[in-house]
Formats: structure tokens, sequence, C-alpha cells
């Protein structure tokens, strides 16, 4: 019997490291948008069900279009929506932070 085995290539020739990589960032970029799903829902007053939802919500906008437009958008969108005003400038500092927040959460369970 013989076994069939598949060549992997080393990190330093870039497919694994490149795997682990987007693995993180994706992982990232999850997490920032559940912070700030979460810090938009608390200042729309959100019940905490709804705010689980709501991040969902959030983090399903992102698939729109590349980048963070579209995050930003649904947030703004939303908040004023719910009576909460907010300029997109001001969304894209939450943003910010929660993706700093996110970098050293994801970085502390590496």
């Amino acid at each position: 019997m013989t076994a069939h085995v598949t060549l992997v290539p080393r990190a330093s020739e870039g497919a694994a490291g490149w795997c682990v990589e987007a693995d993180t960032a994706d992982s990232i970029v999850a997490r920032r948008n559940a912070l700030a799903a979460l810090w938009a829902a608390r200042l729309m007053r959100l019940p905490a069900d709804d705010a689980a939802s709501y991040a969902a919500e959030v983090h399903a906008a992102d698939f729109t279009s590349p980048g963070s437009d579209d995050v930003v958008h649904k947030l703004w969108y939303d908040l004023n929506r719910a009576g909460v005003p907010a300029t997109p400038q001001a969304v894209r500092e939450a943003l910010s932070r929660c993706h700093r927040e996110a970098l050293a959460q994801v970085g502390a369970t590496d």
C-alpha cells in the first residue's frame, strides 16, 4: 500500500504564511465589526439580544463591497434612523478605535 503525499509549500514560499495572515486579518475585521456594532447598539439602546443580532447584520454588511465603506454606511444610517446623530467621520473614528481593540484582542489569543 502506498500513501499519497501532498507537498505543502513552506511559509517562506508564500502559501502557508498567506493563509495564516489572511485568516488573522479576517478575524480582526470580524471582531472589529462586532465591536463597532455593539458600540452602535449601545448608542441606539438596543436590548442585549437585539445587539447580538445587530452585530451579525453589521458583519454581513461588510461583504457588500471591498473596504469598510459598507460598514460605515450601515452604522451611520442605522444610528441616524434611530435618532442618534452621527456623521460618517464619527463612525469612521469609532470603527478605527474598534479596529485597534480588535488587533489587541486577536493578538492576545495568538
